[in-house]
């Protein structure tokens, strides 16, 4: 038992059963390891000690608020950032993201580029796979080709927002335009590869 001002309802019956024991208060102090004068207290009241309750840190924002900064989070599509300002309360991000998260249905997640592959395309893919298993030296006739374009503006795919977990996953985000980007296209054949050419608006190549 530790020497502090308040003591719990387990601490006193153990004061109180010592006692009734035969304990002195300077054997009770040193078994409990508790204030003599804490003792005496409990002892001598004459009404049941009753500890005071802790009291609890003033909310800074209703439940009212709560809902609607969760609603925003969940609906709108809007950052802590957002919200924060929008919401026009004398709250810190750090509030805000307290909120979103003590609802229990909202996580922060990444937001996926594309839907998910359903069962036919699947099925689809593994059918044409299955199919060509066989080619052989056909392949050597085959070129291979892609393109990949990177944003100048930030990181491709790297986009989270708050998933309300009874909701279906988002997917398709749309970037907004003018921060450039650089297009790159190849192919590649058995025997060898297409230099790296780089694709203008007009769909050009420019050759390195």
């Amino acid at each position: 038992m530790s020497k502090t001002s308040q003591l719990s309802y387990e601490e006193v019956s153990k004061i109180l059963h010592m006692k009734l024991l035969g304990k002195t208060v300077k054997e009770i102090s040193k078994l409990l390891n508790c204030s003599k004068s804490m003792i005496c207290r409990v002892l001598t009241r004459k009404t049941p000690y009753e500890p005071k309750l802790r009291s609890e840190r003033p909310r800074v924002i209703d439940i009212r608020s709560d809902r609607r900064i969760q609603r925003m989070a969940s609906s709108q599509k809007m950052s802590i950032r957002e919200i924060t300002r929008v919401s026009r309360l004398r709250i810190s991000k750090n509030i805000v993201h307290r909120r979103i998260i003590v609802s229990g249905y909202m996580i922060h997640a990444k937001m996926a580029r594309r839907s998910p592959l359903s069962k036919l395309h699947i099925n689809t893919r593994l059918q044409w796979a299955r199919n060509r298993m066989s080619y052989g030296d056909k392949w050597m006739a085959d070129l291979f080709s892609d393109e990949k374009k990177w944003n100048l503006d930030g990181p491709d795919g790297n986009v989270k927002y708050w998933h309300d977990l009874r909701k279906e996953p988002r997917n398709f985000f749309n970037r907004q335009s003018g921060g450039g980007s650089v297009m790159v296209w190849t192919a590649f054949g058995f025997n060898s590869q297409v230099d790296l050419a780089f694709i203008t608006a007009d769909r050009i190549p420019l050759n390195t």
